[in-house]
């Protein structure tokens, strides 16, 4: 009977290291990588190309797929290769791929290169299915002319027709005669 006991004991703790070990794989990721450069080409021509010094794909507790740059990433697109039409960066991203939602935090920069516009803000999404870029923090933007604070800021993604909300700073207008009373 001793013996008995003493083999259902090993049973069982190895079936718990088992048990351990599947849920310690499930954590790992599907992916990850060091030093990434993702490129994507319309007919030939590298249109926009990404680059993380790491990435890192794992499953969501709902089983979506989410796609982490944990020490940052660049987004460089073109208008036609070598020549960029505007850049992203930041210290940290997100990419949850079903939703098409990237989320950017920590030194978040944007340049329409076209414009000469810079967006500074601490965090920025990009809503990809609706074609926004937005933040609810404070966000700087510069062009050539002035330098717009505010608190709020929302674009098309290609960073052409843009608002920044509760503005403060000087803005410059266009020498216009202004009727007078």
């Amino acid at each position: 009977m001793a013996a008995f006991a003493a083999i259902s004991f090993f049973s069982c703790s190895n079936d718990m290291q088992n048990v351990i070990k599947v849920s310690e794989l499930e954590k790992l990721p599907e992916l990850s990588g060091d030093n990434i450069v993702f490129s994507q080409t319309e007919y030939g021509k590298i249109v926009i190309s990404i680059s993380a010094p790491k990435i890192i794909k794992t499953k969501t507790e709902d089983d979506k797929n989410k796609m982490e740059f944990p020490s940052g990433l660049t987004v460089v697109q073109y208008s036609e290769y070598p020549d960029t039409l505007s850049m992203i960066s930041a210290e940290y991203a997100v990419n949850y791929e079903e939703k098409g939602v990237w989320e950017a935090r920590g030194n978040v920069i944007a340049m329409n290169k076209k414009n000469q516009e810079t967006l500074n803000t601490e965090y920025l999404v990009w809503d990809q299915t609706q074609g926004i870029i937005s933040s609810n923090k404070k966000v700087q933007v510069s062009t050539p002319d002035d330098i717009i604070f505010g608190e709020g800021f929302q674009s098309d993604d290609q960073f052409n027709d843009w608002q920044v909300e509760k503005v403060t700073g000087i803005i410059t207008f266009e020498n216009e005669e202004l009727p007078v009373e």
